[in-house]
């Protein structure tokens, strides 16, 4: 039996409130910075300005992590959401079973109408213009129906059909 198989990627696009929080975080290391030197200064503590050097090298190690990418593995009915921070960090975040799935449409398509009702995990890449399709199932931890928003490829969606062309729309 051949093994049906296909990956995915999508890289997140930067939002503004990630624009924000960036912006807040480095005005708040600068500020940290200043006040341990003023303070050492005022105190001939020499050692408080370890304060402002671990606040810029703690936003050093975190600020990669600002940049998100999503990859989609499909391998023979497992659909697995992996979530890479940096290019580097990997975290799985959830494996489905798409037999166990309700739908799974195009955004756009009227099979998911009946269920826009729904919490939405956006595992896309947030771009108006790429292919966004939503599966809905049902979550391992929780009993209640999600849906799930990725970007599969043309042959990951063309596997899934193969192997449930009763739950996978292409319209």
């Amino acid at each position: 039996m051949e093994q049906s198989y296909a990956e995915a990627n999508a890289k997140k696009k930067t939002t503004g409130s990630v624009i924000a929080l960036k912006i807040i975080l480095i005005i708040l290391v600068i500020l940290v910075f200043l006040a341990s030197i003023l303070i050492s200064i005022s105190t001939k503590i020499n050692l408080l300005v370890l304060i402002g050097v671990a606040a810029i090298f703690g936003l050093i190690w975190y600020w990669p992590r600002f940049r998100v990418e999503w990859e989609y593995v499909f391998c023979d009915g497992q659909l697995d959401f992996d979530m890479i921070q940096g290019g580097e960090r990997r975290k799985n975040i959830l494996r489905i079973e798409i037999e166990d799935a309700d739908a799974i449409a195009p955004i756009q398509s009227t099979k998911l109408d009946g269920y826009r009702h729904l919490e939405v995990r956006d595992y896309s890449s947030m771009n108006e213009k790429a292919n966004v399709y939503g599966i809905v199932t049902r979550l391992p931890e929780k009993d209640e129906k999600v849906m799930i928003l990725f970007e599969p490829t043309s042959r990951m969606v063309e596997l899934m059909q193969k192997k449930c062309p009763e739950i996978v729309s292409l319209s």
